[in-house]
């Protein structure tokens, strides 16, 4: 702040006041840009009805900021300064009454835009007293002698007006732009035959500077950052007071919801241009989480251009993809047991290192009871002559062996792909449990367990979520045994089998000649399964489904009587 400096002794000049009160002007003026900007801004000026009701209404008091020159006259002896803009602050202390006029013609209305400008006013008129240079006891009366009068105060005022549209049919009249150097504050409507302004008459002008209370109650009410929408359902629009003329990376506005959203939805502030609303996954809202008076929270993201929004009073939240075990979940990451699919397929017609596995959905996991994902359409293809993310995870496929495969996810990025792992040997996991994850990805299901040929291939089968059906492989034939015995699966299912398909051929000599096929208990003979002849060397065929591996790659059977023989095939297995 600048300041006038004077010294004992000295003759005051006009100038030393002068420059005081224009020091002091432009001090205040920088602290009032400090906090309002240099946009013009007003507070107070509130639009009412007379009372009664009349044909006028009255204009409250109150203040306007506005950008203009330091002084675009001379202040006295002070030049003129239009080079330098400062904030200076126009008041208004008395109420002004403007008259709004109703149209002429029935069935027309009109719209009288109430509008303000800055103004510096040299008022105070007064005949000041002087005196006679070269005859200092001679006085005069007004400069020069002359009797002039002359301003004594250089005021900064308010103007403020009332400036008619044209009258139209009721509801096709629009506001006049304001004038030159003027802002619009408020909108009074009236129509023809009418006689009194009421307050539903009155309604403050689109982008309208005006404070929504003082600058301390704005801050303790967040009066400046919330809005009522006005907008439709997925299409929101918001005014702002003061108006919000620019997007701002971080900016944080509320609003209460007019409408419930029903999908993706944009917002508008301040008829900036709609913008995508979207949740805190960044993705386009579904549904539901903005409701009817909810009051939302939303936040801008210059870098995707949209509305993020944080919260919604009384609606469902979206939230991102949980990734830690303390973290909020998705929807689809709390329901469903890893590996659950729905109509899961993978059908290889002929043998090839590749295959395509497709599902309406799988549920994959980052370990077991740990952060579950549901994903949605799934349709991806494996090659297991590669390695990595579609490929083996190491290594090469086996020869005549079996192939475990998993849908593999990456939370970061929602890439999905499928991953074959060597389960010759092993029952393999539900969950990857290898060294070779491809990076980035953390989530897994085991989706299929298939047979590979001489050459390291697919070989021919059918899968339907956990079925699969195969080629016939015979494991047993012209077997007969009086005790149980253990018959080898190796060759026709995987370690991860727990259910066997089965087609029989037996022969008898003697009638009631029975052939049983344990899963499980051979003590108890639970899991029974079996085949009666009724007559002597008969050929008997069937099938046996489901049948209970109790023991992996492997079932027991047994002839009741001596002279029958059996043959068995696997057709299929569940894992």
């Amino acid at each position: 702040m600048d300041r006038q400096i004077v010294y004992p002794g000295q003759i005051p000049l006009e100038t030393d006041l002068l420059n005081t009160n224009k020091f002091t002007m432009i001090a205040l003026a920088k602290l009032a840009a400090a906090m309002f900007g240099t946009a013009t801004i007003v507070n107070g000026l509130a639009c009412v009805p007379t009372g009664p009701a009349s044909l006028q209404v009255v204009v409250n008091p109150g203040e306007m900021y506005s950008l203009v020159a330091v002084d675009a006259t001379a202040y006295s002896s002070l030049a003129a300064d239009t080079t330098h803009n400062i904030l200076k602050q126009g008041i208004s202390l008395d109420a002004v009454n403007l008259t709004c006029n109703p149209p002429g013609t029935a069935g027309q209305s009109i719209n009288y835009l109430i509008q303000a400008t800055y103004q510096d006013s040299d008022t105070g008129l007064v005949t000041l007293p002087y005196y006679n240079a070269s005859n200092p006891s001679q006085a005069w009366s007004g400069p020069g002698g002359g009797g002039a009068q002359q301003a004594t105060a250089r005021k900064g005022i308010v103007l403020i007006s009332a400036k008619a549209g044209v009258a139209a049919t009721t509801g096709s009249q629009t506001t006049p732009a304001p004038d030159a150097g003027y802002t619009g504050l408020w909108v009074v409507t009236v129509a023809n035959g009418q006689t009194t302004i009421t307050s539903a008459n009155i309604t403050q002008a689109a982008n309208a500077p005006i404070l929504p209370n003082d600058l301390l109650h704005a801050m303790q009410q967040s009066g400046a950052i919330v809005g009522v929408d006005t907008g439709a359902a997925n299409a929101y629009a918001v005014s702002y007071n003061p108006a919000i003329t620019a997007l701002a990376d971080g900016m944080v506005l509320w609003f209460k919801v007019k409408t419930a959203n029903t999908g993706a939805s944009t917002l508008n502030v301040n008829g900036l241009g709609a913008s995508p609303v979207v949740g805190a996954a960044h993705s386009a809202l579904q549904g539901g989480e903005l409701v009817v008076g909810g009051r939302a929270q939303v936040v801008w993201r210059a870098d995707i251009s949209s509305w993020v929004l944080e919260s919604c009073t009384g609606a469902a939240l979206q939230v991102a993809p949980a990734t830690q075990s303390q973290h909020a979940p998705q929807m689809g990451q709390v329901a469903g047991v890893v590996g659950s699919t729905r109509n899961l397929a993978m059908n290889v017609s002929s043998a090839g290192s590749s295959a395509t596995l497709t599902a309406d959905e799988i549920v994959v996991e980052t370990a077991l009871g740990g952060i579950r994902y549901c994903l949605a359409n799934f349709n991806k293809t494996i090659n297991i002559a590669t390695t990595g993310a579609g490929g083996m995870d190491t290594g090469t496929a086996p020869v005549n062996g079996w192939v475990a495969v998993y849908a593999i996810y990456n939370p970061a990025t929602t890439d999905r792909a499928l991953l074959g792992v060597n389960a010759t040997s092993v029952v393999a996991p539900e969950i990857y449990g290898g060294a070779n994850m491809p990076a980035g990805y953390s989530a897994s299901a085991l989706v299929s367990v298939r047979r590979t040929n001489g050459s390291g291939q697919f070989a021919i089968g059918y899968q339907l979520d956990r079925t699969v059906e195969t080629s016939v492989v015979s494991v047993l034939a012209g077997g007969a045994a009086t005790t149980y015995t253990t018959v080898s699966l190796a060759s026709a299912v995987p370690p991860n089998a727990r259910y066997a398909n089965f087609t029989y051929g037996m022969t008898t000599n003697s009638a009631s000649n029975g052939v049983y096929l344990i899963a499980t208990d051979t003590t108890n003979e639970v899991g029974l399964r079996r085949a009666i002849s009724q007559v002597v060397t008969q050929i008997l065929g069937g099938a046996w489904a489901d049948v209970r591996l109790f023991t992996p790659q492997s079932v027991i059977y047994k002839n009741d009587a001596v002279g029958g023989t059996l043959g068995l095939n696997v057709v299929g297995y569940k894992f």
